[in-house]
């Protein structure tokens, strides 16, 4: 709820304050803002799927389907209240909606209790995330995953001049493209949400490798001639699909793994790792511009295959912890 409401008010100070460094700033504190709030979010999912008689994998796969689909909508319904209203109205409204979202978990009443340690030892902010640290297949899970949206995130930079200069296309063909992904997404999340997922590990190292896969057959198959933009778009909703159904399953996953009192923990490391992993990718994936986006496509989906194959071959090496 405070995340929520903090977003709204900086949302609407930037809407009244259209000049560079507002701009700047603003976004700086609702990128924080918004780690905060996935967090929490992170750990009050199972906490939803107990009250609702829902199972943890369809739960997730239901934030998923709606996360997607915002994807899909927003740039569309955002276009349009700027278009209507200009900028400053649009931001306005995007205000008001995290107002919203703050009176519906309030109303929602969701609370997780968590049992406070007792042992009279100092806590700091390095024994604290320990324990976690020291889980090896939470580690290796974050590991691969961390690896994986270095890769993707070097595609995603290559992405517009893979459709502009490689393939010589437009805005258009962009916006189609872009589409596939965000529909693959969708369908993705909602296969997902029918499966009980009782083993989530294989699921995300599979469809990990399968995202990694799909890049590489994008890249080859462009570079050799037989790549078009209907086989890119046929490949995008697969990868699409793979996409949503790993990020279900990694939440899934680190959730069973995972004790209820260090949920926030795996959540905090999770995102700070594929955050900063976001970002060099986007750095490498800026070599590569612009004439080199098929080399970009091959490099990120060989280290996205990779990541998928290790990583399962040393989380399956590792045992359970005992429940």
């Amino acid at each position: 709820m405070a995340t929520a409401l903090t977003n709204a008010v900086i949302i609407a100070w930037m809407a009244w304050h259209p000049d560079l460094t507002s701009t700047i700033v603003g976004a700086s504190i609702l990128s924080v803002a918004f780690a905060i709030g996935g967090t929490a979010s992170f750990a009050l999912i199972p906490v939803l799927a107990a009250g609702l008689g829902m199972t943890l994998p369809r739960a997730n796969a239901v934030l998923e389907f709606v996360r997607s689909a915002g994807m899909l909508a927003g740039p569309v319904v955002g276009g349009t209240l700027v278009a209507w209203g200009g900028t400053g109205n649009a931001l306005l409204i995007d205000a008001a909606s995290f107002v919203l979202l703050a009176a519906v978990v309030l109303a929602s009443g969701l609370r997780r209790p968590v049992e406070a340690d007792e042992d009279g030892q100092a806590r700091t902010l390095l024994s604290e995330y320990l324990p976690v640290l020291r889980d090896r297949r939470i580690t290796i899970m974050i590991g691969a995953l961390t690896l994986e949206v270095y890769a993707t995130a070097i595609a995603d930079v290559a992405f517009v001049f893979l459709v502009t200069v490689t393939l010589a296309a437009g805005p258009t063909v962009f916006g189609l493209l872009t589409a596939c992904w965000a529909g693959g997404l969708m369908a993705g999340a909602a296969a997902s949400g029918t499966m009980a997922m009782k083993r989530p590990a294989p699921i995300a190292f599979v469809s990990g490798t399968v995202m990694g896969g799909i890049m590489l057959a994008i890249g080859i198959g462009i570079s050799t001639t037989i790549g078009s933009i209907a086989f890119v778009g046929i490949a995008f909703v697969i990868g699409g699909a793979a996409n949503s159904a790993h990020n279900i399953a990694v939440r899934t996953m680190l959730q069973r793994e995972a004790p209820a009192n260090a949920q926030g923990k795996v959540a905090a490391i999770y995102s700070a790792s594929t955050s900063s992993a976001g970002i060099l990718g986007y750095m490498t994936g800026g070599l590569f511009a612009p004439n080199g986006a098929v080399d970009a496509y091959i490099l990120g989906g060989t280290l996205g295959a990779v990541a998928g194959l290790v990583g399962w071959l040393l989380f399956s090496s590792i045992k359970a912890r005992p429940s």
